[in-house]
């Protein structure tokens, strides 16, 4: 999943101490925080936060040192991506399952400075504990989108059998890059 954002008001979310913004992002997701706490009830039992409190140490730069399940702290970094950014279609992307090699070498035989495989690692605008396993995550800041988009546009040619993922991620460039966003995803 991939989601036209502005990074720099997401750099600016931890730590924040938005009260405000704590309490309309749990409003607005009311149903997904009570599906990711019953996703996480082993975790929460074992005395780690359910991801309202996951949210609130996030926003008030209160994660403590050494925190562990950090599935549920990106997870609940996810929902600020969402409550900030927009949705942009993945669907050639999502159900493919060649690897992301192939598209990766299409790009940079284009000399798109981007490596789809960047959206499959730990990477966020901000640092948070680790997840042991999902979710992958992955972002790239205003400026790459920039470089991203102006390279698809100077290569217009698309990979064979590789058309409908290339012209896909070329979207999300384009997309992103006339709203002046970054683009982050998330994977699991």
């Amino acid at each position: 999943m991939v989601w036209s954002v502005d990074t720099i008001k997401l750099r600016q979310v931890p730590g924040s101490k938005d009260d405000k913004l704590r309490r309309m992002i749990g409003g607005r997701f009311k149903r997904d925080l009570a599906r990711l706490d019953d996703l996480f009830d082993h975790d929460i039992a074992a005395g780690g936060p359910n991801t309202h409190e996951a949210l609130r140490q996030i926003v008030d730069g209160t994660i403590p040192a050494g925190a562990r399940n950090g599935a549920i702290y990106r997870y609940a970094y996810k929902l600020i991506v969402e409550h900030f950014g927009t949705f942009l279609d993945n669907g050639p992307v999502y159900p493919w399952r060649g690897g992301t090699d192939d598209i990766d070498k299409a790009l940079a035989d284009a000399g798109v400075p981007f490596r789809l495989a960047t959206f499959y690692g730990l990477g966020l605008p901000n640092n948070l504990p680790y997840p042991d396993d999902f979710p992958m995550s992955g972002w790239v800041d205003e400026a790459a989108v920039l470089a991203a988009r102006d390279a698809v546009n100077k290569h217009p040619g698309k990979p064979p059998g590789l058309e409908d993922v290339y012209d896909c991620i070329a979207g999300w460039f384009r997309q992103a890059a006339a709203k002046g966003r970054g683009l982050v995803s998330f994977y699991h």
